[in-house]
């Protein structure tokens, strides 16, 4: 008797399925034990489910922090980097200016003491050469002085009023001092080149006695006048070329030779003598500074020299015109 029942329930409820959508999803189960699987089923994927949830949010929590330590690690190591490398440019940057800086300092050392150094910046033997120049200068410009005292020691010298007899006694005793070679040899004594002056001139000029009268007096004194005045300039041409045989300098403590030995030397050291070749030899190794050095003592020497021809030369042309004005002038 149930069989048929059923069978007509489940006809009903199919056709009522058939009829209503909603209703043919809608499946009613009234078994206990079913339910009783079902809900243990649903609790155990539900906690399951909220299980993974957890895990996998711890995971993700961590993975973060994981890349977040990471990131931070990693912009650590390239601050670090770079600070390293700010640090190393930096460094080399110092390192190089320092090594040029030193670079330049003992380059211009080493081109200062090129340039103004003894040895090459300040001529050819720049201690001997001053002291050859300074020697020589003293004895050049020493010429007019002891030139003028030469002069004034001589028996004719103007103004002199020397006894006949004793200036003929004088010239007497010495016969053989007449050479006027005496005058250009450096060897030869002072005194003996005065004496030479002397012979060349002659007598001194008699002056007036006291017995004379005023006239007489006066003519004899303008005539000796004229006479020491017209050849004064052989003497004192004369005295002069006495003084560039001289070696004495009048001047305490040097050792300066004679006029003509200076020249000596520096024709020696200049013009082709001993010391030529040492110091052509030496200007090859001279910097600019030192070679300009050299040239300007070179010019120096030649500006003496020239003044010492002047002076020569005015001395000649004085003993021509005395010349000319002993011709022209007659007696007096």
């Amino acid at each position: 008797m149930m069989k048929p029942v059923l069978l007509a329930v489940s006809a009903a409820a199919l056709a009522a399925g058939l009829a209503s959508p909603a209703l043919a999803q809608t499946c009613f189960v009234a078994d206990p034990i079913w339910i009783a699987g079902h809900n243990s089923a649903t609790t155990t994927l539900t906690t399951g489910v909220t299980a993974m949830g957890t895990a996998v949010a711890a995971q993700r929590s961590i993975t973060l922090e994981l890349l977040l330590s990471a990131m931070k690690v990693q912009t650590a190591q390239t601050s670090t980097n770079g600070e390293r490398e700010v640090n190393l440019v930096s460094n080399t940057q110092q390192a190089v200016a320092s090594t040029l800086s030193q670079v330049a300092q003992r380059r211009a050392l080493v081109d200062a003491r090129e340039q103004y150094g003894i040895d090459t910046g300040q001529g050819v033997n720049a201690c001997g050469s001053i002291d050859l120049m300074n020697a020589t200068s003293r004895s050049m410009g020493n010429v007019p002085k002891s030139g003028r005292e030469t002069y004034r020691s001589l028996d004719v010298a103007p103004g002199k009023n020397t006894p006949i007899q004793e200036a003929a006694r004088n010239r007497l005793q010495n016969p053989t001092k007449t050479d006027s070679a005496v005058l250009f040899d450096p060897a030869a004594s002072d005194d003996d080149r005065k004496k030479v002056i002397e012979a060349m001139a002659g007598m001194p000029m008699p002056k007036p006695t006291a017995n004379m009268s005023g006239a007489e007096a006066d003519v004899m004194m303008l005539r000796a006048r004229k006479v020491e005045a017209l050849r004064s300039p052989a003497l004192v041409s004369l005295s002069a070329v006495r003084a560039m045989s001289s070696t004495d300098d009048h001047q305490t403590g040097t050792s300066a030779g004679s006029p003509l030995a200076q020249l000596d030397a520096l024709i020696s050291q200049y013009g082709g003598g001993p010391q030529h070749e040492a110091w052509s030899a030496g200007l090859a190794g001279q910097s600019e500074h030192g070679l300009l050095i050299e040239l300007a003592r070179m010019r120096s020497m030649s500006l003496s020299l020239r003044q010492q021809l002047i002076e020569q030369q005015a001395r000649t042309s004085a003993v021509f015109g005395t010349i000319l004005a002993t011709q022209a002038g007659g007696n007096l």
